[in-house]
Order: C-alpha cells, then structure tokens, then sequence
C-alpha cells in the first residue's frame, strides 16, 4: 500500500491560481513513485482542473472537499458525489472545520461515509480531539476517554455505524487534532504515530485484518516541509492531510517528495 499525501486547498484561490497550482503538482508527481497524490479543490474548480490536466500522473486523483449524503434534491449550495463522481475519486468526510462551522453530526457523517462507500467513492474520514491527550502519563485512561462521547475512537464508531463492512477497504482515517489545525502547533511525531496506532488497534477489534491492512491513517494539523519527515518515519502514520502548504506549489511538491523518499527507503 503506498502512502497518500492529500491536499485539501479549503475555500482559496481563483480558477486560473487553481489550474496553475495543479498543473505544477502533476508534472512533479509524474516523477515521483511510490506514493498517491490527491488534490480536493474548492468543487467549482472540479472539471476545469481535470480538463486542464488531461493526461496526468495515474497516481494523481483528485477529490471532494465534502458531499451530500444523497444524489439530488432540494438542498441549495450541497453538492453530490454523482454530481463529480467522473472527475473525482476521493472525498473529504466530518473535517473539523465542517463540523464546527456547519455544525455536521456524527449521523450525517455516517451517512455520508454509507452514501460515499455505496457509489464507490474513496471517503477520508476526518477525527480528532480539541485538546491534547496526555498519553505519556495516563495512557490507559486517555485510550478510554477516546471511546467517550467526542472521542476519537467513538467519532469512527459512530460514523461507521451500520457501514458495509466488506466496502471498508476503500477508506482512508485522517487523525486530525483540532488544536493543531492552522495553529503552527504541530503535534510531535511520537504524539501523532501513539494516536494513529491506537486507531488501527481499535479498527483491529472491529474488523477483518485484510480490510484493516488497505486502510491508510494519515496525519492532519500544521504540516509543513519542516515537520513532514518527523511524521513520515512513524510506521502507523501512512500518509498526510496537508491543508495551508497544499496550496504553495514549491512546499507541497516538497512534502510528497520527502513522504515518497522516507516510505520507500530513499
């Protein structure tokens, strides 16, 4: 399973900054193996960006930052995977940021991650905690606390409620932890690599071992080309959430370069 760098570009840039962004991420991913590259821009940039890139790398994909849990309906300014699903594969699912402006619930994001799975999307589910656990001193009660109500483990039960569970091979987890999220304030490489074993022990107790081995944990949260190394010699962390330097060209070109060299052994 190669590692995944995503880069979730939120609500910035304009058509032509977005075309020019992607076209220099792609020509720099057609030399770079061994990883997958996604890239989920603003949705109204969706087509062009796929028109504009044409014959791009086939480890480059692009991806929702959101969708609707149904095809059509009356829901204004929502859009549908059926209406990307030609040009998009992956799709962002409970972002923090998604659910504390717009306030979503676990049970729209369970029924986001069922829809998405249903039509053969590549959902990553988003997770993570408002304040930093204290792993060091009171693991076992930390662990514990992450299956309470807010926690990260009770965030992926929840949103994996009544889920075909044969689908989940097609998921990927982004640990994101709130507090780090446009602070600058990255967590440690330890922290991160502790959070994300944890989660895939948890997957373990719930799932099969061959549908657990296809699911990839990324980390989330102030990642930049001075920190990425840090993350990327963790075992259980298989790949990044980039958000801030996913849309500076030079930097996030430099973050996939150094996730390929560290995972393959360069």
């Amino acid at each position: 399973m190669d590692p995944l760098v995503v880069g979730n570009w939120k609500m910035n840039l304009d058509l032509t900054e977005s075309c020019v962004l992607s076209g220099q991420i792609s020509k720099a991913v057609e030399s770079i193996r061994g990883i997958d590259v996604a890239l989920c821009p603003p949705a109204v940039f969706l087509h062009p960006i796929f028109e504009y890139l044409k014959a791009r790398p086939s480890n480059l994909y692009l991806g929702l930052q959101n969708s609707m849990w149904l095809d059509e309906g009356a829901y204004t300014g929502e859009i549908s995977y059926k209406m990307a699903k030609t040009v998009a594969k992956f799709v962002l699912v409970g972002h923090s940021e998604r659910r504390k402006y717009f306030l979503e619930s676990d049970e729209q994001i369970n029924e986001k991650i069922k829809y998405l799975l249903d039509r053969g999307a590549w959902p990553i589910l988003c997770v993570g905690e408002k304040e930093r656990f204290h792993l060091e001193e009171y693991y076992e009660h930390e662990v514990k606390r992450m299956g309470e109500d807010g926690g990260i483990l009770k965030q992926i039960e929840l949103a994996l409620k009544n889920v075909d569970k044969s689908k989940l091979k097609d998921l990927t987890i982004a640990y994101e932890p709130v507090w780090a999220i446009g602070t600058g304030n990255a967590a440690t490489g330890a922290y991160a690599a502790a959070i994300c074993y944890i989660i895939r022990n948890y997957l373990k107790g719930i799932l099969s071992d061959e549908i657990v081995e296809d699911i990839r944990i990324l980390y989330g949260g102030s990642v930049d080309e001075k920190n990425v190394r840090e993350f990327m010699m963790q075992p259980s962390i298989d790949g990044l959430l980039v958000g801030g330097a996913s849309v500076q060209s030079k930097e996030f070109i430099k973050i996939v370069q150094i996730t390929s060299e560290v995972k393959n052994g360069g």
